[in-house]
This record gives C-alpha cells, sequence and structure tokens, in this order.
C-alpha cells in the first residue's frame, strides 16, 4: 500500500466523525431561556423634603457574590441561597438598586444636583451602600415568598471623604402569588420602601448644609 492510500484511510474516519457530529448537532438541546424582569420600584414621599444647597453622586452599591448576579435569588433556609431557574433581571441588582435611587433623588429635587458615580460632578456628598438582603424567602413549605430588602447606607462628605453619617434600611413584602410575576411586583414595593427610606434619611441628615422649605 502506498503512502497516500494510507493518508486516505486515516483522514476518512475522522471526515465521517465530523458528518456524525454535524448530524447530531441539531438534536443537542439548547440552553433554557430566561425571562427577563425588569425592576420598578414602587414609593411615595409622605412628607414635603426639604430643598439642599450641596450636590450628591449615588455610589454602585455593594453586594456579595451570591447577590451581584443577574439571576432572582430565592431562599429556603437561613443558611441557603438558590435562584430561579427561568427567570432573571435585566441587569445586577447593585445597577437596579443605583438607578433606582438616582431617579428617586432627582424626583424630589431635594439637592442641587444628583449623578451616578463616573459622570463628574463635583459633588459634595457621595451615598455609599451595601445590599445586604434581596431574596425571596420562602418561609412555608406551600405560600408564596417573603421579599426581604436590606441595604445599608453611608453619608460620606468630599473632599475630604469622611462618614458623616450611616443608616439601614429594610423592607419586606409578601407576594401576592408563588409564581413570578406577583414575586417581581413585591420585589417592587420592598425596593420601593427602601429607596424611600434612604432618600428621606439622606436628604434630612443633620450633617447636610442649610435646608430649606
Amino acid at each position: 500500500m502506498n503512502a497516500g492510500a494510507r493518508r486516505s484511510r486515516r483522514i476518512l474516519p475522522s471526515a465521517l466523525v465530523l458528518l456524525l457530529l454535524a448530524g447530531c448537532g441539531g438534536l443537542l438541546p439548547k440552553p433554557a431561556e430566561r425571562t427577563l424582569y425588569r425592576l420598578t420600584p414602587v414609593f411615595e414621599l409622605r412628607q414635603p423634603l426639604p430643598r439642599v444647597g450641596a450636590q450628591l453622586v449615588v455610589a454602585t452599591p455593594a453586594a456579595s457574590a451570591g447577590l451581584d448576579s443577574k439571576r432572582i435569588a430565592l431562599s429556603r433556609s437561613p443558611v441557603t441561597i438558590d435562584y430561579f431557574a427561568d427567570a432573571e433581571w435585566v441587569d445586577r441588582p447593585p445597577f437596579l438598586v443605583k438607578e433606582a435611587l438616582v431617579e428617586a433623588f432627582e424626583t424630589s429635587r431635594a439637592f442641587s444636583g444628583v449623578a451616578s458615580e463616573g459622570s463628574g460632578l463635583n459633588a459634595d456628598f457621595v451615598l455609599n451602600t451595601r445590599i445586604r438582603e434581596f431574596a425571596a424567602i420562602y418561609d412555608s413549605p406551600n405560600g408564596p415568598p417573603l421579599i426581604r430588602v436590606g441595604v445599608d447606607g453611608e453619608l460620606v462628605t468630599m473632599p475630604g471623604r469622611t462618614i458623616a453619617s450611616e443608616t439601614t434600611a429594610s423592607r419586606e413584602a409578601r407576594a401576592a402569588a408563588n409564581d413570578l410575576p406577583a414575586i417581581v411586583a413585591a420585589f417592587d414595593r420592598a425596593v420601593g420602601g427602601v429607596i424611600e427610606q434612604l432618600l428621606t434619611w439622606t436628604v434630612t441628615n443633620p450633617a447636610l448644609p442649610g435646608r430649606r422649605r
């Protein structure tokens, strides 16, 4: 047998394997597509807020690796974390919370200027936050989950970067049903309550310069 025939015999099985793999490609299961959910916090200010002659930068919240994910977190025990299989947020919770905070401060018109970090705003204060809780808690065998959101906040003076004040904001909201639209709606209420607490705490903070109605 000449060298050309031996090479042909080696190439032929490889070509057959490639053809078989190509033919089976359509039989392989596709990864499941997850439904994307937006966060639209619901909040209302129960009192008129004072006007502040200062500019505020809202920093991107910190979060643990388990919560810094587009997956929607759930927990069935105090020491475990899991995720809904077929759904995720449109963005990671730190960015969703930052967007909600900036929108709330802009809507309140309490500060003379508000922006997220990196915008170049020459801020007098920075609001730093850390997300402690952001999950659906299954605290009963068959009932809908309790949404629990907790955020630590600190108001930092600029340019000295001194922590002027610290707080913790938290809110719970029971989902109306054990399905994702109802669960996301409960997240909206819980996050809205936390945003309202942080907004009121910041604007009325004694560390701020003279406030006016």
